[in-house]
């Protein structure tokens, strides 16, 4: 890396990238006309509308949201509450016989940058028409859930509803009103205090099956300054995301069993459903072998130690809570993440081993998943009693599940491109300085040929590989998953949950990645 290093601008980094994986933000002019059309011909005057628009609807997000796709409304009912929840009918305006379709497959998702996104339908429909933005009218599938003050599902309805949000509010704002002591002002306030008391029945219940709590923080990139630049930080997420993300699982969960029974009925039903396997038996024998080395080597190894029969769920809650161990327990649920398996689409209903679901589907993203808007569709039509098997559908669903799975590869690469952006934007300047900064880290990992270590000021991780760790203290390190050990006792040991210091110490122009060396040992 040399002194004259050039950045290039975020925007070009962006551009680059989706033209790269072939993601446009344009869409055909079939499209556009099929939009207009639709921008005329609303529908918001069906006479099978159920007409709640007058009900106080608000929706949650980021505050730079302009995709709504989700609006809530919860209600005391009883000891229990009543949940509606509103999701954009998108599968009203997006036919399979229409160009806007097959864009949507083609595209299989929306991607989103943290410079703009690229969208599945076009904007006048995703961020307008379809968007259940406030005061507005909008069509809307509603699932009207009777909760019982267990969290448990006694009841869930569907109706294609017309409704009007009260609101476009944003986690932050509605967090920071939580946290204070509120009055009850608008319409919709109460809606939100009983959005924090069910999200944490929901918690609790979700507990009680054996759902693992992770205590996760995300890499946050933005972008920047004039001129334009990438920066990195640590976002961790707010309580009220949380307790609406607990109604869309909840919503979704609902929507799989429906669609269960509706297949039990008839040969008709395509359905969609998300699944999520449980570890192989491998990686938990793996993980416990870890585990117990990792316990040994504590101070009070009764303290981690994971006992036979013990679910990984009450593991976890059982684990330290105090500041002094938060490194560790952080690396512990790292290991245990990485002993899961990855989710899939497929055609038929199998155990969300994460949620600890019997069957899980997505309903709750149709303006910007084409697995949405499909599902929508077969759940729609089953409800009012289609009665002949469609072949295309059946084609069509396999179609649905290679895009939404395509999708999802293509924004992982997406991201990875834009992550080693920022670091690049970060680290080059030391580089070209020759002024390096340190960072405080934990180690998260290890393998037999490198330490994993995630920085506490931006969650990324970097790498210390085996090979410098020799060269750096003039010995050999044997390096297991839990600990490395130098051959001379009076060199540095290096453990899972550490904290140490690092700096970076060069740039490996070959194999494109920045090289970092352990300080203040």
């Amino acid at each position: 890396m040399s002194e004259n290093t050039v950045l290039i601008a975020p925007e070009k980094v962006i551009a680059d990238a989706l033209d790269n994986l072939d993601i446009t933000q344009a869409h055909s002019d079939a499209c556009h006309a099929e939009t207009r059309y639709w921008l005329e011909n609303a529908g918001l005057d069906d006479p099978e509308l159920v007409d709640l628009s007058t009900l106080p609807f608000i929706t949650i997000d980021n505050p730079d949201s302009r995709d709504l796709d989700q609006a809530l409304l919860i209600e005391r009912d009883g000891d229990g509450y009543r949940v509606r929840y509103a999701l954009a009918d998108a599968a009203f305006y997006i036919r399979p016989d229409s160009a806007l379709f097959r864009e949507a497959l083609a595209r299989g998702t929306t991607y989103y940058t943290p410079l703009l996104a690229a969208p599945m339908l076009p904007v006048e429909l995703s961020e307008g028409l379809v968007s259940l933005n406030p005061l507005v009218d909008r069509r809307a599938l509603v699932f009207d859930m009777q909760v019982n003050n267990d969290g448990n599902v006694s009841r869930t309805t569907i109706i294609r509803a017309k409704i009007r949000s009260k609101a476009k509010l944003n986690y932050a704002g509605v967090q920071a009103w939580l946290d204070t002591e509120p009055s009850c002002e608008n319409e919709y306030d109460e809606s939100l205090l009983l959005l924090r008391e069910l999200g944490n029945t929901l918690i609790e219940a979700s507990d009680l099956r054996g759902v693992v709590k992770f205590d996760r923080t995300e890499t946050h990139i933005h972008i920047s300054g004039v001129p334009s630049r990438f920066h990195l930080d640590v976002r961790r997420r707010y309580d009220t995301e949380r307790y609406n993300e607990q109604i869309s699982l909840m919503c979704n969960m609902q929507g799989a069993e429906m669609l269960l029974v509706l297949q039990g009925q008839s040969d008709v039903l395509q359905a969609i459903y998300r699944v999520h396997d449980a570890p192989l038996k491998k990686s938990l024998n793996t993980l416990r072998q870890t585990l117990e080395q990792f316990s040994q080597l504590q101070e009070e190894p009764a303290l981690w130690q994971w006992t036979k029969g013990e679910s990984l769920s009450d593991y976890v809650d059982q684990l330290p809570d105090s500041e002094r161990y938060t490194r560790k327990v952080r690396s512990i649920q790292r290991q245990i993440m990485q002993a899961q398996r990855g989710s899939t689409y497929e055609p038929e209903a199998s155990e969300h081993h994460a949620l600890k679901a019997a069957s899980y589907a997505r309903f709750s993203s149709p303006m910007r998943e084409i697995v949405g808007i499909f599902t929508h569709k077969e759940l729609l039509e089953a409800l009012g009693g289609a009665a002949e098997h469609n072949t295309i559908d059946e084609k069509l669903r396999d179609d649905v599940i290679d895009a939404a799975t395509m999708a999802r590869t293509k924004q992982r690469q997406l991201d990875k491109v834009i992550q080693l952006a920022a670091l690049h934007e970060q680290f080059s300047q030391e580089i070209s300085t020759a002024q390096y900064s340190e960072y405080t880290g934990t180690i998260m990992g290890l393998r037999q040929d490198r330490l994993y270590i995630s920085l506490d000021d931006n969650a990324v991780d970097v790498k210390i590989y085996k090979d410098h760790l020799d060269e750096l203290f003039a010995t050999q390190y044997e390096i297991s998953t839990v600990q490395a050990l130098p051959d001379t006792k009076e060199k540095p040991q290096f453990h899972l949950g550490d904290s140490v210091k690092v700096q970076l110490s060069s740039y490996d122009m070959e194999r494109s990645r920045y090289l970092f060396t352990l300080s203040h040992l």
